[in-house]
């Protein structure tokens, strides 16, 4: 993906589990295909893990898909593909069980922003949301997380690639970076191990900046039939 690119996640669960399968089918098979015909370019589909366990506290989505749009239109697909949801609500096309938590847009983000194309080699992602804690140092901080921190945390060898992504739709308060890191070839368990285990060392060597603040990250499997490749619009 170009740096011109945009991103739409879907943080989704199903309140059901005994239901969970047939949601699953569902989604791949009616939802994703009805939201790709509104102009995303391919999407891919994930699970958390550890998934959460029903009945227990937890981060209250269980599936993450990533809807991807590329090129000078991009932002006016993403609304129309924003709109044909909410308008699939409205006529109640919709599982009975699914529950859509929330909906993060984002646009690609400075010199890193640009993301690879998914395949099947692809296992999953972590899903970082980052930011500076102190006014008027954004710049500084965000000079550092390319110049450095990225470029420290590809060194962990962990990770296929990474890409960086600022939300377009936040409040002033929210987390507004998103780094989108691929595993490919590691378990993803091995990639999280990895590349914590390179940290310490960062930080003895004075290469953490002391106003970075991770917020949200989880780690994401590819699951069921647009997992990994993903779904691609046919034009």
């Amino acid at each position: 993906m170009r740096g011109d690119g945009w991103l739409v996640l879907a943080f989704t669960r199903c309140n059901a589990p005994a239901r969970a399968d047939e949601w699953a089918a569902w989604y791949d098979a009616e939802h994703l295909p009805a939201l790709l015909e509104a102009g995303g370019d391919v999407v891919t589909r994930f699970e958390l893990v550890p998934k959460p366990a029903p009945g227990m506290p937890s981060i209250g989505f269980s599936h993450v898909a990533i809807h991807e749009f590329r090129g000078a239109d991009a932002e006016a697909r993403v609304a129309r593909t924003l709109e044909r949801e909410a308008a699939l609500r409205r006529a109640g096309d919709s599982h009975p069980n699914h529950c859509l938590i929330d909906v993060h847009v984002l646009a690609a983000h400075g010199a890193a922003g640009a993301k690879s194309d998914p395949d099947a080699a692809l296992e999953g992602h972590v899903m970082a949301y980052v930011m500076c804690n102190q006014s008027g140092r954004e710049a500084e901080w965000d000079a550092w997380y390319d110049a450095i921190h990225l470029p420290d945390m590809m060194a962990s060898q962990a990770f296929r690639a990474g890409s960086r992504w600022r939300r377009h739709d936040a409040g002033p308060y929210a987390a507004r970076h998103l780094t989108l890191y691929d595993v490919a070839g590691h378990d993803l368990e091995e990639a999280v191990v990895c590349s914590a285990a390179v940290m310490p060392g960062i930080a003895a060597a004075g290469r953490k900046l002391d106003c970075h603040v991770g917020a949200m990250t989880v780690t994401l499997r590819a699951c069921g039939r647009h997992g990994g490749a993903g779904l691609r619009r046919i034009v």
